[in-house]
């Protein structure tokens, strides 16, 4: 099949959870035979850089700048209109001209819509092409706004993100009921989908690699977390954990040392840095930083789709301390191969008895590595695609 495969922001470099997502898929086509084209929105956050050549042979990959960054104006008067203001700003009339260049120069068979946020670029390319259009759905991108309204305190802001929640959840709605396959990522966001449409939908999680990863021993007493913090829910959920859990934790084991990483660390947490809390900010290799330390936290309290650092940190073996959030998504047992956590006092007993139980901690990181294993095998789901999407295509 001839492919194209569109993205709200650049497929590399690989450190955060979509680009990653992203990358499996492009991998996993590519591996299968199909032809594939990628075409992706840069942003003033994620500029296209340190694309690898052979990427750009397989892909034929291009990009197109939009300035996507909150503009006051046109967020206050999407305030008195229907549309979606967290949708509206990745659409732009150079992007649109560009992908109607594509599709009338190619005869794509599926094109791949990589999350809602590139959603806004249907009604165009349904007018002109006659491939089938298939939604990846990385996440519930409402569900994740619904959250967010429900940590926060300030009414003022409390309405704002309620309202721009429902606006998100009417456009996805809608939207989804126009597509003619879609793609999940976890079988609760599946769910939802099918409450909104008839059409195919499909669960195929993203795939990891763990066969080829080695274990290798980990700093003692040492705790950490890894995201992008440029998304509110890390933020907020780190706040919580410094706040909440970790004058806890150090006031019982006071050699327990905290590394948070992840881009976009905002400077005013090098306030909390001192000789138990590590500013680590964005590191070069993920998988290294992971491989480092020792138990993994994931103090999330909004969210959609799922975690793909924690599949990362179980295909290394990891003892992972997450809220029922964070793991949700997931396939996992609880107290067997993950650790959930859904209170200070959770998250506190947790860390302890890992740290007091070594031997039944690793063996916590052991039973993780065989989930991925088992559930995430990179060959299975790239035929599980394959199969689905000329499925589609056939229609």
């Amino acid at each position: 099949m001839n492919i194209l495969q569109i993205c709200s922001k650049p497929p590399f470099p690989k450190k955060d959870g979509y680009a990653l997502a992203v990358n499996h898929i492009s991998d996993a086509l590519i591996n299968k035979g199909h032809k594939l084209k990628v075409m992706a929105i840069s942003t003033p956050k994620h500029d296209a850089k340190d694309i690898p050549s052979q990427y750009l042979s397989n892909t034929d990959f291009e990009h197109i700048f939009i300035d996507t960054n909150v503009k006051i104006l046109p967020a206050f008067q999407s305030l008195f209109s229907k549309s979606s203001y967290n949708t509206n700003r990745f659409y732009s009339n150079s992007f649109a001209k560009r992908l109607k260049e594509l599709i009338k120069e190619n005869s794509f068979d599926i094109v791949l819509l990589e999350g809602l946020y590139v959603c806004p670029y249907f009604e165009m390319i349904s007018k002109n092409s006659n491939a089938k259009i298939v939604l990846r759905a990385h996440n519930i991108e409402s569900d994740i706004w619904k959250g967010l309204a429900k940590q926060t305190n300030n009414f003022l802001k409390k309405c704002y993100l309620n309202l721009l929640q429902k606006k998100l959840s009417n456009y996805e709605k809608a939207i989804v009921l126009k597509m003619d396959g879609i793609i999940c990522i976890s079988e609760k966001d599946a769910n939802w989908m099918k409450k909104q449409s008839a059409k195919d939908i499909s669960t195929i999680p993203f795939a990891i690699d763990a066969e080829s990863e080695t274990n290798s021993p980990a700093e003692k007493n040492t705790l950490f977390h890894i995201g992008s913090m440029d998304w509110m829910s890390n933020l907020n959920g780190i706040k919580w954990f410094l706040d909440k859990v970790f004058p806890l934790i150090n006031q019982q084991k006071k050699e327990v040392i905290l590394h948070l990483a992840g881009s976009s660390m905002p400077n005013y947490f090098n306030n909390f840095s001192n000789e138990n809390i590590v500013i680590d900010g964005e590191v070069e290799n993920a998988k290294s930083f992971m491989k480092k330390y020792n138990l993994m936290i994931v103090p999330l309290w909004s969210g959609s789709g799922i975690r793909i650092k924690i599949l990362e940190a179980m295909a290394l073996g990891k003892t992972i301390i997450s809220t029922s959030i964070g793991a949700s998504g997931i396939h996992y047992a609880d107290n067997k191969n993950i650790l959930i956590a859904d209170t200070t006092e959770e998250f506190f007993n947790q860390i302890i008895w890992c740290f007091e139980n070594p031997v039944e901690s690793r063996k916590i990181g052991v039973n993780a590595k065989d989930n991925i294993l088992e559930n995430y095998n990179t060959k299975k789901i790239a035929e599980n695609l394959s199969f689905f999407l000329n499925k589609i295509q056939t229609l």
